[in-house]
């Protein structure tokens, strides 16, 4: 347990006990209100543990008398204020109590098996869930040669330049998904892996394949020192490695060597389509290129000036390179998830350069995977709603690039908007069975498929393991509350139900139908029947 005079770090937030304070990741002085700080200090002391709804009632409102509203209303506000990304952090247990899963601010190194078994719970405990939510009908997976690119270590000595060798593994990842007869697990997953366990032959066993491409690189002023080696998964030995220093416009060189290698060890047949596609580069502009990486990595931090940071980056590659099909998609997306995540005032104009760039990403680049799915993500989300067109772009996107789970997961969803549960719930076992280290999203339509077929206990499993990674996600709570009202549990509606208004919004049917994106009408009504069980107000 923390002593009252530490500072703990919560993902980057550093909170403060004497004097209650919590600081951003730049050391910015948070706004937060007395009775949330003393909330917060509460689980911080407990780290780890459950702490009850009646202890945190006792310790921060002792003298006054408080409905659970007033402690809810601290637990949104804390969560609002750590951001997206740290949701999870502070995990709601429904009818107990939360629990605040954080670290000390210089903590110990742990051990690597400590680090190893971790990880290898985690892992065994998302499989268990997928199998026990797929039928074995649903789970079985291509027999293809299955290979992951781990993250290039950064030789560079500069902290501030990992965004480009994580990049060149990333691009490696990018146009190995696009051959057919290989199953190329994503970047999420294998650097998500990577970072609990050093032993090749394990990393090979939690993500399912057979081969593994490691490297460096060493970027100092405008040379470049790059490795690359196939690792054979089973025994841990080099298959095959090379290594490649010239100048830093010579790495799209290095692509094309390194991809042409990785085919020709292989033994992998490619098409004529696939020849050609390979052969294509996004960009000839190195510091096109440069901005391009740099903006996918602040692009993965989902906060709003990270997010701004990433839209300046973007369009500097595409000011450099007009053509640059990429980054036109990227830019889109950037600007996509600014109007989903409240980032700007205007959402209208927002939207419509999103589209904008999305549209042209398509026709720059008509085989560019991602720019099928950037123009088919925007056409899935509720201020646009064309589900007709959605469901065309996730489908060229898939049909380009067969390993592509992300569209494979918002194509399930544009297939339960459409009234077609069972499809998108065998499109979601094709991107369990792709992806052994699955993002908390995907969850979602897993959740949705499994509730509009009446089968609440599958949706339940898959909505609380949604939840339980981020607590904020309006639609999953508005479902889970309709799943607990089929199901009878009343008791877990009613506290869902406080965590859904602590968001502040209002909990009556009229007002979740309206932000309810489902056109079908029987699984309207089952979400409508649902919540009229779990007892909420028309």
């Amino acid at each position: 347990m923390p002593k009252s005079d530490q500072i703990i770090d919560i993902e980057g937030f550093r909170f403060h006990q004497r004097p209650l304070e919590l600081h951003d990741p730049d050391g910015n002085l948070v706004s937060l209100r007395p009775q949330s700080l003393r909330v917060l200090s509460v689980l911080s002391e407990q780290a780890g543990e459950l702490v009850s709804k009646d202890s945190l009632m006792e310790r921060v409102w002792a003298d006054t008398h408080v409905t659970d509203d007033s402690l809810v209303q601290c637990i949104s506000e804390i969560r609002k204020a750590l951001g997206p990304e740290a949701g999870a952090l502070l995990r709601t247990v429904p009818k107990q109590g939360y629990r605040l899963d954080v670290s000390l601010a210089r903590p110990r190194r742990p051990s690597l098996l400590t680090t190893v078994r971790i990880a290898v719970l985690a892992i065994l405990a998302a499989l268990a869930l997928s199998a026990l939510l797929l039928t074995p009908r649903q789970q079985a997976a291509s027999e293809v040669q299955s290979i992951a690119v781990l993250p290039f270590e950064n030789l560079s000595g500069i902290a501030g330049q990992a965004y480009y060798s994580n990049g060149l593994a990333e691009e490696l990842i990018v146009n190995l998904s696009r051959i057919a007869d290989l199953r190329v697990v994503s970047r999420a997953a294998s650097f998500s892996v990577a970072q609990s366990a050093s032993d090749p032959r394990q990393v090979a066993r939690e993500l399912r394949v057979s081969y593994l491409v490691d490297g460096s690189v060493r970027r100092e002023g405008q040379t470049l020192r790059i490795t690359a080696a196939l690792i054979d998964g089973a025994n841990g030995e080099n298959i095959w490695a090379d290594s490649y220093a010239g100048a830093e416009a010579d790495v799209f060189d290095f692509h094309e060597t390194v991809l042409s290698e990785l085919v020709r060890v292989l033994s992998v047949r490619l098409s004529q389509q696939e020849r050609e596609r390979l052969g294509v580069r996004g960009t000839r502009d190195v510091d096109a290129f440069d901005n391009y990486l740099r903006g996918k990595e602040l692009a993965g931090f989902l906060t709003a000036s990270q997010n701004e940071q990433a839209e300046e980056a973007f369009a500097e590659a595409i000011r450099r390179d007009p053509d640059y099909a990429a980054a036109h998609a990227q830019l889109s997306i950037v600007l996509s998830m600014r109007a989903e995540y409240g980032w700007t005032s205007d959402v209208t104009n927002t939207l419509a350069r999103a589209v904008l760039h999305a549209e042209r990403a398509v026709a720059l680049s008509p085989d560019l995977p991602f720019a099928h799915f950037a123009l088919g993500r925007l056409l899935s989300r509720g201020f646009i709603a064309d589900l007709a067109g959605a469901s065309a772009e996730f489908e060229r996107a898939i049909e380009l690039d067969p390993n592509y789970t992300d569209a494979y997961a918002f194509y399930a969803i544009v297939q339960v908007a459409n009234g077609q549960a069972e499809d998108g719930l065998n499109t979601m076992a094709e991107a369990f069975a792709r992806n052994p280290v699955p993002p908390y999203w995907y969850y979602m339509p897993l959740g949705l498929a499994n509730f509009y077929l009446g089968d609440y206990e599958a949706a339940e499993a898959a909505l609380t393991e949604l939840l339980q990674r981020n607590p904020r996600l309006q639609n999953a709570l508005r479902i889970l509350i309709a799943t607990y009202g089929h199901m009878g549990r009343l008791d877990d509606a009613e506290w869902l139900v406080m965590e859904y208004e602590a968001l502040g919004v209002p909990a009556t049917i009229t007002d979740i139908m309206q932000v309810i994106n489902i056109e079908h009408p029987p699984y309207r009504e089952a979400v409508i029947d649902g919540l009229r069980l779990a007892g909420l107000p028309e």
